[in-house]
């Protein structure tokens, strides 16, 4: 296998994994500790904007590692006369789907507390809570968001498993 492929393939599954592996923890673990109140304002900011840089830097490794499989792998006609170019193109649209919920998730939390930060401001500054900031009432906010991307991780989960499986 050509070299440049096969570190394609690591850095898009091990990018993806870490992606997906972070919007499910943030659905199981990080949003009913901070409904609960179990969660400092400090601690819930940096849980969020740790999900929220995991969803950036694989919002560009993903789609570059994917764009040069897409290249190598698959012509139009495999790409969309195929079950496996369908999957890689359900993949595309589940991940840039969960991409967007995150995001927006977390900018209306910020608007939910009265910032509302135009768009550059936004993607250089990340999540940052202030020590007085209602973490219940924020993670109540962002709840449908990260629900909505957490299913969409596992249906992307399961594309991969039948991409992968050779469906």
């Amino acid at each position: 296998m050509d070299p440049a492929l096969a570190l394609s393939y690591v850095v898009h599954v091990v990018s993806a994994a870490f992606w997906t592996g972070g919007v499910l923890y943030a659905v199981y673990a990080v949003i009913p500790a901070a409904s609960a109140g179990d969660l400092s304002p400090a601690a819930f900011a940096r849980s969020v904007d740790g999900l929220l840089q995991v969803t950036r830097w694989t919002g560009v490794a993903l789609p570059l590692t994917g764009a040069y499989q897409l290249w190598l792998l698959y012509s139009l006609p495999r790409l969309f006369g195929t079950t496996a170019g369908h999957l890689v193109l359900g993949m595309a649209a589940l991940w840039t789907l969960m991409n967007g919920l995150v995001e927006l998730g977390v900018y209306r939390m910020c608007q939910s507390r009265g910032d509302s930060p135009g768009l550059g401001a936004y993607f250089r500054r990340g999540f940052t809570l202030g020590g007085d900031a209602d973490v219940p009432a924020l993670a109540d906010v962002g709840r449908p968001y990260f629900r909505a991307g957490a299913a969409l991780a596992t249906l992307l989960l399961v594309d991969a498993a039948l991409l992968a499986g050779g469906v």
